[in-house]
């Protein structure tokens, strides 16, 4: 861990600014700086006010590490900031030290602190994958940034150091760290647009590519976009929080962009949707798909679960809760709370919202395990029996990694994909936000572990996919989703039998 985050460390520093003022107490303005230098004492103190925060608020930080492993981690960044480093170095730190839990909902978001630092001025968005161990475009505002071209360098910065910065600033879940890798390729244009404002202007980036016909070449491209561009085009979702379809063949695909729906009823109205027209098609074959679904709202995935429950499994889950200054019920009125209960229980009719109001009334510092044990149930009380697979790839985090638990528990159907962002033993959840004083980064503490029943011991190993299916550079090239090319490859093999 050590030589990995001095690695990570060195090569930050080597790119930053060779000396500015640093401040003691950094007040934010209009636009932040991520070159600013920080000072020692207020590095140090961030860290500090972090640490004591995890103790107070996590409800198991040591789940996926030991305490002399935690407590490493945090000596190792307090010794990382024994001199002034640039806010873009610091936040490097900062994560490096929540990474030592392994928890997907511990750590900051770089495109949040892109905003801070960047929201009035423009940025180039570009977006980048990975094959047989090259780095490839796949897209971009710019027309000249053409899928399939191999991506050596933007600007003074190789595409591989871009990357490890990338990957230092993504979160992992236990052993998930094939997921990391994949959230890490997103940041990679991040991670660029943070660096090059306070090193140039923004009117022109170079691009060093390698074009399909070998030849490598340099193209210049203009920064045309804000921030609210470059942000929204990260994931590639869908506008549609559910969407589906039916192909020749009578399979039908159901995709899930998330499980945070801005309305539940009409959410659920979707997937009864679907489920109807399943029935009504008989189909013998249909696909979930969770890729890039970041998670939301448990009542959500546990509706979808209920349409392909076959035996009616109970969904059994141990939540551990940590009683803090910064709990969901913490800043909120006691009227407030109250209406909040309310609110829950119409959701959550079998009374779990309200198990979990006699905790709130608990001492600040207290554990306490709520067991949630019910068999979820649709309004159309119909249950698709025919044959059904998973689809996953590393953005499949929280709500998304449950479902994909149950689903692999019950043994439903092959899981096909990437590795998610977590395993068997469960995850983290309900994040508290906290902005470390000094530094003014903003960072996220889980308070809630949620565990699956049946699992007895302690898992740290990733739900690994029944079938892998990664983007080629064919797909690349034709614009082709790789589901769709696996989709036509069981064409291709049910005719050969």
């Amino acid at each position: 861990m050590l030589k990995l985050f001095l690695v990570f460390l060195l090569i930050s520093i080597s790119l930053g600014a060779k000396s500015q003022e640093c401040v003691s107490v950094f007040k934010p303005k209009k636009q932040l700086v991520a070159s600013t230098y920080l000072c020692v004492d207020a590095m140090q103190a961030d860290l500090l006010q972090l640490h004591k925060h995890i103790l107070q608020t996590h409800p198991n930080p040591t789940y996926y590490t030991s305490n002399t492993a935690l407590i490493e981690a945090y000596q190792v960044a307090k010794l990382a900031c024994e001199k002034p480093l640039t806010m873009f170095d610091f936040m490097l730190v900062v994560n490096t030290y929540l990474n030592s839990l392994k928890d997907s909902h511990t750590g900051l978001n770089p495109k949040d602190f892109l905003y801070q630092v960047n929201a009035n001025r423009k940025v180039l968005p570009f977006f980048v994958t990975q094959i047989d161990g090259k780095f490839y475009l796949y897209g971009g505002h710019s027309d000249s940034l053409k899928a399939a071209d191999e991506l050596l360098a933007v600007d003074q910065y190789p595409i591989q150091t871009l990357y490890e910065l990338a990957y230092a600033l993504s979160m992992c879940e236990g052993a998930a760290n094939a997921a990391q890798q994949e959230v890490a390729l997103d940041y990679i244009g991040v991670v660029y647009n943070l660096l090059q404002m306070s090193l140039k202007s923004d009117k022109e980036a170079q691009f060093k590519v390698v074009k399909p016909s070998g030849d490598t070449t340099t193209l210049n491209i203009a920064y045309v976009a804000t921030w609210k561009y470059f942000l929204s085009s990260m994931t590639g979702q869908t506008d549609d929080e559910v969407s589906y379809y039916f192909d020749d063949k009578n399979r039908g695909v159901l995709t899930l962009a998330s499980f945070q729906p801005l309305s539940l009823p009409f959410f659920q109205k979707k997937v009864d949707e679907f489920f109807a027209e399943v029935e009504k098609r008989n189909c013998e074959n249909i696909y979930i798909d969770l890729r890039d679904n970041l998670g939301g709202l448990l009542r959500a995935e546990e509706y979808l679960f209920s349409y392909i429950n076959v035996n009616s499994t109970p969904v059994q889950t141990n939540y551990l809760y940590k009683r803090s200054n910064y709990d969901r019920f913490a800043l909120l009125s006691p009227l407030q709370q109250m209406q909040f209960v309310n609110r829950a229980k119409n959701v959550y009719p079998n009374g779990l919202i309200s198990k979990e109001y006699d905790f709130y009334r608990l001492p600040k510092g207290s554990l306490h395990t709520i067991l949630y044990d019910y068999v979820p149930t649709n309004q159309r009380n119909y249950t698709y029996k025919g044959k059904c697979s998973l689809i996953m790839n590393g953005n499949s985090m929280s709500a998304s990694v449950l479902f994909a638990a149950w689903f692999k528990h019950i043994k439903r159907g092959d899981i096909i994909g990437t590795t998610c962002m977590g395993g068997m033993g469960g995850t983290f959840g309900n994040p508290a936000a906290l902005t470390l004083t000094h530094s003014q980064i903003s960072v996220i503490v889980s308070t809630l572990k949620f565990t699956p029943l049946h699992i007895k011991e302690k898992v740290v190993e990733p739900i690994i996919p029944d079938i892998i299916l990664k983007p080629t550079l064919q797909d690349l090239k034709e614009s082709v989703d790789p589901f769709d090319r696996f989709l036509k490859e069981q064409d291709f093999l049910n005719k050969s039998k």
